[in-house]
């Protein structure tokens, strides 16, 4: 069986869409910057609010605390998986947001680093109620390789390569990981391919770079309590911010 089980699902109409979410839920713009960089760890929320002086957006939406650091907006991501990120993306759109640049941890396939996402193997079912049958989905070219000179200009040595994202993490079996790093892909992880076929369908720009918490080879090797992860996220943060800094 073709998922999903719709054949051509992505050419129809949806009986209701987020601007008729925000309308009901009778939320407001209040202004909301064009430019959201978009994150999902809790200590790195933690550590932006001590280090840049942020200014708190308070209701607005049901998706989370909305923070300003000048003209651009950061939302911590509280869930994981595809079907939360893209639920949130939407209402963002919705809400007149039109660039992204999403900053998290991936699984290495390879080695540990920085890796700037020039593609999404997707292996997840969100993005396939979005867009036809393919292998991939993309980010947008423009803010990747603007994102990729912020991530140089400090001084971060990085990877441009595809990441696998997929829907099942206790699923990430021996036989795919060889497979997978055979062919060049460098990370895995649950939301990029899916975000990306929104952010084409809804016609806004996003980019996304992952820092490395755990190596996938002949063991699984995690690496979440290294203090190295902290000090790389929120460097690849800093380059989010410098890329949206124009």
């Amino acid at each position: 069986m073709v998922y999903p089980i719709y054949k051509n699902k992505h050419l129809e109409e949806a009986l209701f869409n987020p601007v008729d979410y925000i309308n009901y839920k009778k939320i407001k713009n209040k202004k909301l910057p064009k430019r959201f960089i978009l994150i999902y760890d809790t200590g790195l929320e933690r550590r932006i609010k001590v280090r840049h002086k942020l200014k708190k957006l308070n209701n607005v939406t049901h998706l989370g605390q909305i923070y300003f650091l000048k003209d651009v907006g950061i939302l911590r991501i509280n869930g994981i998986g595809s079907p939360h990120a893209v639920t949130i993306l939407e209402e963002l759109i919705a809400l007149g947001v039109k660039e992204f640049i999403s900053v998290g941890t991936a699984g290495g396939l390879k080695r540990e680093g920085f890796f700037l996402c020039d593609k999404a193997l997707r292996d997840e079912g969100t993005s396939y109620h979005y867009i036809s049958h393919g292998k991939f989905s993309y980010p947008d070219q423009q803010l990747t390789t603007k994102f990729g000179n912020s991530m140089n200009k400090l001084g971060l040595s990085f990877e441009k390569a595809s990441t696998w994202t997929i829907d099942a993490p206790y699923r990430e079996t021996k036989r795919e990981i060889k497979n997978y790093t055979k062919n060049g892909v460098a990370t895995v992880e649950m939301e990029a391919s899916a975000l990306f076929a929104v952010a084409t369908v809804r016609k806004v720009k996003i980019a996304s770079a992952f820092v490395v918490s755990d190596i996938l080879g002949e063991k699984w090797n995690p690496k979440f309590h290294h203090i190295n992860l902290k000090k790389n996220l929120d460097l690849l943060f800093e380059a989010a911010v410098d890329a949206f800094g124009d």
